[in-house]
């Protein structure tokens, strides 16, 4: 076979591939992972149920390729935020990404929330530890989450430097101190794609939450 055919195959394998994602993740999320029924996003995308399962291992499989856009999309938002030549403050400017994200993307950002999630990502992790394949969605879900691992990473290091707390505390205390914060500012987010806190309440909270680390950052001691 030729490499320009096989060139032609691939793309037009991830384009079906893509296609069908397309069409899981309006199902996922309007329906819900439960509620999602392959034969229907099967007939959905114009494929056979055999098409959807020659690319996706299962429903699982599916749900995970299309939570890995939402942490991709998710991605993308933080490191915009952190490439702006106004950005002061890198720590809040992600508190602002992941409202953005949840703003513009309140499907993907539903999808990363769920429990689902938390599934797929101890799959993974107990494959990782065994040293078993991951799936093309696994890889990329697990790619992406990594991506924004070392971004968090990068920025609470910044974070330490310019408050002058590394020279009073080691990193890695600091790093899973913050990283905690991390999960806090994410659950007050998704509030407002609940639809439990507004936008700008949110807005305010994040606000005095910031002040109150930066402060506590500039002024620790032991």
């Amino acid at each position: 076979m030729s490499n320009s055919k096989e060139r032609r195959l691939e793309r037009e394998r991830k384009q079906r591939r893509e296609s069908i994602i397309d069409t899981a993740e309006r199902f996922f999320v309007d329906q819900g992972y439960e509620q999602t029924m392959v034969d229907k996003v099967a007939i959905e995308a114009g494929y056979t149920k055999a098409t959807i399962y020659n690319y996706f291992e299962s429903k699982e499989d599916l749900f995970v390729a299309a939570a890995a856009r939402g942490f991709e999309i998710l991605f993308r938002i933080m490191k915009a935020h952190l490439d702006r030549p106004d950005v002061k403050y890198e720590l809040r400017s992600l508190g602002d990404a992941y409202l953005t994200f949840v703003e513009k993307h309140r499907g993907h950002a539903g999808l990363i929330d769920s429990g689902q999630v938390g599934v797929a990502l101890a799959r993974i992790s107990i494959k990782e530890e065994t040293r078993e394949d991951l799936s093309e969605s696994e890889a990329e879900l697990r790619g992406h989450q990594l991506k924004i691992q070392e971004l968090m990473t990068d920025v609470i290091m910044n974070t330490m430097r310019e408050s002058g707390v590394e020279k009073k505390v080691g990193t890695f205390p600091v790093i899973m101190a913050l990283s905690s914060i991390g999960v806090a500012i994410r659950e007050m987010v998704m509030r407002v794609e609940r639809g439990t806190q507004t936008e700008r309440e949110t807005r305010e909270y994040l606000n005095v939450l910031f002040n109150i680390i930066d402060n506590g950052l500039k002024h620790y001691s032991k």
